[in-house]
């Protein structure tokens, strides 16, 4: 997205996880954990559930610093095939 400094990985459609309690502050620790039923995976059309042999690719987006002005940055994506 523009103004953000890191690249989005991911495209096509591509769901988020920004619902009530998905949404986090990372605080002094800079880490986060996020239970996910994986019978609701967030698509652009709606949830769905996640079938054994399936690929899925996640990255997240975050808040950042750079300079001392406010922005927006990005993990490297990763992809993860669940059995």
């Amino acid at each position: 997205p523009g103004g953000s400094q890191g690249d989005l990985c991911l495209g096509g459609a591509i769901g988020r996880y920004n619902g009530p309690g998905q949404v986090q502050h990372s605080g002094v620790v800079r880490s986060i954990e996020l239970g996910r039923d994986l019978s609701q995976t967030p698509t652009p059309t709606g949830p769905v559930a996640v079938i054994a042999g399936e690929t899925w690719n996640f990255q997240f987006w975050h808040r950042d610093s750079v300079g001392g002005g406010t922005t927006s940055n990005f993990t490297d994506g990763v992809a993860v095939r669940f059995q």
